[in-house]
């Protein structure tokens, strides 16, 4: 049967200390659909805002995500533009690192098989992919950090692989995952082309409504010198992430802190996420998010503080 849903999401940011003032604004309007069959199915995800969600969106509307899927004895295949099956989902409400560098809410247009077993009470998930062509429009990535805001470049002829083991222990779970990757970064300016090769390793835990996440992350990318001002994201790098969650029936607690290594340019950043949700009803959801923010390094310079309010309308 179809089912059809959508929304909007508004945000508020509010800066400690000044001069950035406070404003507010619709982040995107959204509508999702799902068609189901026995077998097969399909998804689209059609969202906008006015000048698009980043600056280097060229439409003020488009496919976050759009799909085909089909059963099959190996998994369910996919075939369209989906979201990468690389390392942690990103829960938190304005981005961790690992989407302001392009590795989550990062999707491209390809195919892939994702499956399950159940092995006793425990379960084994996979997931790989063929990622054929990076869609600038659709990623999270932060202006000035790799391949969608670099005029001229394209993400593509990339492999994802992702697998986890989930342990089930009644109240207990344990749940480690791998993650790899590769992709091809092209120029049409003559710079040379190179690939982006990621590994992450991540652990959860989660003890009734309380959990605990790791992540460390290894990326083999273009070698910077010391002191580049060119794109973070495409330098060799190291990173992590941990995130406590509490979640309950109508809130979820959460922390999530994220640091990246630029060895080249011998940069370091991190960024602390403690946030609120609040969802009094099923379509209603409210959260408020504070973001401290430290970026260092060799011509490089930036402090943020400031608090993110958003309401999120689900129909």
């Amino acid at each position: 049967m179809p089912k059809v849903g959508g929304g909007a999401i508004a945000s508020g940011f509010i800066p400690v200390s000044p001069p950035d003032p406070p404003k507010a604004d619709l982040w995107y309007a959204y509508v999702t659909g799902d068609v189901k069959a026995k077998g097969f199915g399909a998804r689209a995800d059609v969202r906008g805002t006015p000048g698009g969600f980043r600056p280097y969106y060229n439409t003020d509307v488009w496919l976050q995500e759009g799909f085909a899927w089909a059963q099959t004895p190996a998994g369910d295949v996919r075939a369209g533009k989906c979201q990468r099956a690389f390392g942690l989902a990103d829960d938190t409400f304005t981005g961790t690192l690992f989407s302001d560098n392009g590795v989550t809410r990062n999707p491209s247009w390809g195919a892939g098989v994702a499956g399950e077993t159940r092995i006793g009470y425990d379960s084994l998930t996979w997931a790989l992919s063929w990622e054929g062509l990076g869609d600038k429009a659709g990623s999270w990535e932060e202006a000035g950090r790799g391949a969608s805001s670099d005029p001229g470049t394209k993400v593509t002829d990339g492999a994802t692989a992702r697998m986890t083991y989930l342990l089930y222990k009644g109240l207990i779970t344990l749940r480690p995952g791998l993650s790899l990757s590769s992709v091809r970064i092209e120029h049409e300016d003559g710079r040379p082309g190179f690939r982006l090769n990621d590994l992450a390793v991540d652990l959860a835990l989660a003890v009734g409504p309380f959990a605990l996440t790791g992540l460390y992350f290894f990326r083999d990318g273009e070698r910077r010198l010391p002191g580049s001002l060119l794109y973070l994201a495409y330098d060799d790098g190291r990173a992590g992430l941990v995130e406590f969650r509490a979640e309950f029936p109508t809130v979820t607690y959460r922390v999530v802190w994220s640091q990246w290594s630029y060895l080249g340019a011998e940069a370091r950043e991190w960024l602390l996420q403690p946030a609120v949700v609040w969802t009094p009803v099923k379509w209603i959801e409210a959260t408020i998010e504070f973001l401290a923010r430290r970026l260092t390094g060799p011509g490089r310079s930036l402090s943020e503080d400031a608090f993110r309010l958003g309401l999120g309308l689900r129909f």
